[in-house]
């Protein structure tokens, strides 16, 4: 079975050239031109990626993001728009999407961000990773503390993984905005220190046997008691 991809943009030249950009990367491409269409294509459907419009005539591609999420968790989705507001960014970010690519873009760009999805999807396939008692199920995309399973945000998920494939390390704020929500500069927010404390008490309320400290003034490190 090929690649497939899911393209849902109100804007019908921008999803022909999407369309057409996709399948000379190899993927055999369904296109949606509405909130209800992509929805109902993406429940119907499995694709590789999703690339997703944030304004469309019946809805937000807010909505379809949360719904597509509800039911799978894995299916790598960028973001494609013309809303430059940081705060919608992150709320698209935090609600599961994996990239956000702003309007006007050059084909390359799209097509290399597309490329990176992939790739992650690929290493996200690696079954389990863990340190001490807490193990990530990564196909799942699901999260145990001994047996009991931890309840966490797409963003939540993400940023534990990278965490634990680099326990030891001390990761700084500026590396997390850049590996974790994709971010090549700082949008002034106090979104990481958020996540990382809704993070760190789950984790220690569960008993989880390493633990997330902060690095005054350098940044944070996951390691085992």
């Amino acid at each position: 079975m090929g690649k497939s991809a899911l393209v849902i943009e109100d804007e019908h030249a921008v999803a022909l050239v999407n369309r057409r950009l996709l399948e000379l990367e190899g993927f055999r491409v369904d296109v949606a031109l509405t909130a209800e269409d992509g929805g109902r294509l993406a429940h119907a459907n499995v694709y590789t990626l999703i690339t997703l419009d944030m304004m469309l005539p019946d809805g937000t591609g807010l909505s379809v993001l949360e719904a597509i999420r509800e039911r799978d968790k894995t299916t790598p989705i960028l973001i494609v728009s013309g809303i430059g507001d940081i705060s919608i960014t992150v709320t698209a970010l935090d609600a599961g999407a994996d990239d956000y690519l702003l309007k006007p873009y050059q084909a390359a760009e799209l097509r290399a961000r597309l490329r990176a999805l992939l790739r992650r999807g690929q290493l996200a396939k690696s079954a389990k990773i863990g340190c001490g008692n807490v193990m990530l199920h990564t196909t799942e995309r699901s999260v145990t503390v001994g047996e009991t399973e931890v309840n966490l945000s797409p963003k939540e998920f993400s940023l534990l993984e990278y965490f634990v494939t680099h326990r030891g390390q001390t990761l700084t704020r500026t590396e997390l905005l850049e590996k974790v929500w994709r971010f090549d500069f700082d949008p002034g927010t106090n979104m990481v220190d958020v996540n990382i404390a809704r993070l760190r008490a789950k984790l220690v309320g569960l008993g989880a046997s390493c633990r997330l400290e902060a690095r005054r003034g350098v940044g944070y490190v996951f390691k085992e008691d």
